[in-house]
This record gives structure tokens, sequence and C-alpha cells, in this order.
């Protein structure tokens, strides 16, 4: 989940003139990284094709709902840096949004324990354990992929 934020942060901090021709490499970029992450996936799981179907299908529902949450938090983001920059008496407003935002990340948060506790019916607890590892261990090689491009432009 941090990966997208982290992307969705870069894409956010690209100057206008850019952006246009950016977002649409970018979307490339996204969905080769999200076509070797269900290759990885598939291989490191070891899943069956019942498997890859059933479980596939329920992380693509499972996105839907975090992107959702994801887009009320860009949204309450945007609100914020708003009211910060305005001059109105803003004190109880920041401390609300503040609060909604937090509480949508817990909301993410719990999405994706309730996920990963479903896929008990598809996944053996090995398997689950062993995505829980990839998850993570593919979030940082991405983040170092994307550092490192950063660090030395071509």
């Amino acid at each position: 989940m941090k990966f997208f934020i982290l992307i969705l942060t870069v894409l956010l901090s690209i100057n206008s003139s850019t952006a246009q021709n950016f977002g649409k490499k970018e979307r490339k970029r996204m969905n080769r990284i999200d076509q070797l992450e269900r290759v990885k996936l598939i291989e490191t799981l070891n899943l069956t094709e019942e498997q890859s179907i059933r479980f596939f299908a329920r992380r693509n529902e499972h996105r839907k709902e975090i992107e959702s949450i994801e887009k009320k938090i860009d949204d309450q983001l945007q609100e914020l840096e708003s009211l910060l920059n305005s001059s109105e008496n803003k004190e109880s407003s920041l401390k609300k949004l503040n609060e909604e935002i937090l509480a949508n990340r817990e909301k993410i948060e719990a999405k994706r324990k309730q996920f990963i506790y479903s896929l008990n019916d598809i996944l053996t607890t090995e398997q689950i354990s062993k995505l829980l590892l990839f998850e993570r261990r593919f979030r940082e090689q991405i983040k170092d992929l994307i550092l490192k491009r950063k660090n030395f432009p071509r």
C-alpha cells in the first residue's frame, strides 16, 4: 500500500508541462509493474490455476475498495492544504480533517487485515505467510528502483 502512495506522490510532484506525457508513460510502467507482480506472486505462492483465478478476483475487489478510500484521503489532503493556505480561523477544521484522514488510514489497514483473513478459503497458511513477505519485499524492490532512477536520471 505504501508503494502505491509513494507512486502517487511521485506522480503529483511532476510539473504540469510534462504531466500529460509522463502520465501515459507512468501508466505503462504501472501496468508492467502490476503484470510483473502477478507473475511473481503466482510463482512465489505456487498457485494453481483455480487458486490464481479466485485470488486475483478477490485481490482486485480489495484493491478497488482501497483505491476508493485513498481517493478520499487525497481529497482530504487537498482540502487540508487549501485550509492551511487560507487566512480563516481554521483550528477546528484542521483538527476535524486530521481525524478524518487518520480514520481513513485506519480503515485501509482494517480492510487489508480483512482481506488477508479472507484468503483462508483460497490459500494455505504457508501461502498467506509467503504473500505477506512477498508484499514487503516487492515494495522495497520497487522503491529501490524508483530511488535509483531518481538519483541517476537518464
